[in-house]
């Protein structure tokens, strides 16, 4: 149920509490005036009512209105719907204009592989509508196609760089790294250099057990947690922000995902960071400085390669970095909590990604903070 701050009162509106005053003085001074204050109580009356339908029946999703307001610094005649409950109605129920509230949901998805299992050559998997198809072709590459999108489309859509193998194989492993390797090559199966000499090409994620590769009906082929939570996606998946032929970074805050994009459309990396829900505004900015070591505001924690690409309203940078570390030289957050809302504005980085990142960038690299 909404709750107001104050009562509501209705202007012209007799007021609850006061009638049994309107009914004594009634009785005292009604009988000269009582026909005027008789018709006066009516219309007041009836007044009342009419606004009272009138609020039930307005066609307005308060709670929807509500959330829209992000600036704690709107003129004072927004402010009033800062005083609603944005979680009103509770999850599940209907409001009181008939609406209901549902999470969005994902769309269908197929698991290629689950942790431990394999694809080899000339093997596919294909989305539930069957619009998108995933294969190892016999040259080692990991192709990503549109085999009809209902639309009569085809093509290529994502795929691993050439690569010369004799006997590639697509493997799941267990710590949730996504793999393709050359059986063919010696260390393959030296679980002492983890089949890095045999390693052809790597999704770069680890230390995430029962990981799983899916594939939706988006034409998004992803690594995602046993909770759901997604590590890795493939280059089809970056949003076109309208800088073709200019290396740039995209951060999207909402989904806490960021990708590096190289001039002719490459995505060179993109994974999951940890930042603030509503900082910074979205829009284009652009890299200003960089630092390999760097402080927080409070004095209280240190992080490296620091990359800065605008302020706070105090003044305050902003910018992509490490994991920060505090006492004893602990981390703040772990790798695995990388995708939550975890920083006061700036993007936290595993401490690979962002030694990657530092060294990716230049000054002037735009970067664009998606909403």
């Amino acid at each position: 149920m909404l709750a107001w701050r104050t009562p509501l009162r209705i202007v012209g509106a007799p007021r609850m509490c006061g009638a049994g005053r309107t009914r004594r003085a009634r009785s005292s001074a009604g009988l000269r005036l009582g026909g005027i204050r008789s018709r006066r109580g009516g219309l007041r009356g009836a007044a009342a009512v009419l606004v009272t339908i009138a609020l039930v029946l307005l066609p307005v999703d308060v709670a929807s209105a509500a959330s829209s307001i992000s600036d704690l610094n709107a003129e004072p005649s927004q402010r009033w719907h800062l005083d609603f409950d944005t979680s009103w109605p509770p999850d599940g129920a209907h409001d009181a204009f008939g609406s209901k509230n549902l999470p969005p949901q994902p769309p269908p998805s197929t698991v290629v592989l689950e942790s431990g299992e394999y694809l080899s050559v000339g093997q596919s998997a294909t989305s539930p509508n069957g619009w998108y198809r995933l294969t190892l072709e016999p040259d080692g590459r990991l192709t990503l196609r549109n085999t009809d999108d209902g639309l009569g489309r085809h093509g290529l859509l994502w795929s691993t760089g050439p690569v010369e193998a004799v006997m590639p194989l697509l493997v799941m492993r267990a710590d949730g790294e996504l793999a393709l390797f050359d059986t063919a090559r010696p260390g393959f199966g030296d679980g002492a250099s983890d089949g890095a000499a045999a390693r052809l090409w790597t999704s770069d994620t680890r230390s995430e057990s029962g990981a799983a590769l899916q594939l939706d009906d988006s034409g998004a082929l992803s690594v995602i947690t046993p909770q759901g939570r997604a590590l890795w996606h493939s280059g089809n998946s970056v949003p076109d922000v309208g800088l073709a032929g200019a290396r740039h970074v995209i951060y999207d805050r909402a989904s806490q995902w960021i990708w590096l994009v190289d001039a002719d459309g490459y995505v060179v990396d993109n994974y999951p960071v940890s930042g603030h829900a509503t900082s910074p505004v979205p829009g284009r900015y652009a890299v200003t400085s960089k630092s390999e070591d760097a402080i927080s505001y409070n004095w209280l924690v240190t992080m490296e390669h620091m990359v800065r690409f605008t302020t706070d309203e105090d003044g305050d940078w902003i910018g992509f970095h490490s994991i920060p570390r505090g006492w004893r030289d602990t981390p703040v957050q772990s790798e695995s909590e990388l995708g939550d809302f975890l920083s006061l504005g700036c993007v936290r980085q595993r401490d690979d990604k962002a030694e990657q990142l530092y060294e990716w960038t230049s000054i002037g690299t735009p970067v664009i903070v998606l909403a």
